[in-house]
């Protein structure tokens, strides 16, 4: 089989933290999305998570296409209500969410009304890196914000609820997912980046 290689051309800027993630997805979920390679096996898609599955030593199939079909990849270790599985949604779409584009890279290869045609805008609303426009320069924070440890509360009903939230010290409403006991306020976005 031939080298896969990456591309040194790549769109997106893998930071610590979103390689950190990709690792912990790829070692609690396994596998899930496919890359994508060229006929000349150079990445297309997916730099981030071949580098880490390499470093991981996990083995890699190559299937070929020439587009004309969509390859869907069946985990047949995983069931619909499967923990696991619920995990692998929400790290293959957060994953992707934690890095950034490399614009100056983008900038070489589209024309900004090739980008418009793709509605992937340059500046403005559109912007994949917009939301951090308005703090300027700024050096990224790279710090662990994970929890050191997590676990699901279930309630029979809404005493049992109310009970546990004055115990705790807790507001939960119909539309909270996570909190932390004791209770502490979001990060805002100043507080991580820094000029």
């Amino acid at each position: 089989m031939s080298k896969i290689k990456q591309d040194g051309h790549n769109y997106r800027i893998h930071d610590e933290k979103n390689l950190r993630l990709i690792e912990k997805s790829l070692s609690d979920c396994g596998a899930g999305r496919s890359i994508l390679i060229d006929g000349e096996d150079c990445i297309i898609a997916g730099n981030g998570v071949y580098r880490k599955a390499q470093e991981m030593g996990l083995p890699v199939r190559i299937i070929e296409s020439d587009g004309t079909e969509l390859i869907a990849v069946k985990r047949t270790d995983l069931t619909t209500e499967d923990a696991r599985r619920k995990a692998l949604a929400l790290a293959d779409n957060h994953t992707s969410d934690t890095s950034v584009f490399d614009m100056d890279i983008v900038m070489e290869d589209f024309t900004p009304e090739e980008l418009d045609l793709w509605e992937f805008a340059v500046s403005g609303v559109n912007d994949p890196n917009a939301e951090f426009a308005e703090l300027g320069e700024f050096e990224y924070r790279n710090r662990d914000v994970s929890a050191w440890r997590q676990l699901t509360v279930s309630f029979e009903n809404e005493a049992d609820l109310q009970e546990f939230c004055r115990l705790t010290g807790l507001r939960l409403t119909d539309k909270t997912r996570g909190v932390y006991f004791p209770q502490k306020e979001m990060e805002k976005a100043d507080e991580i980046y820094h000029e």
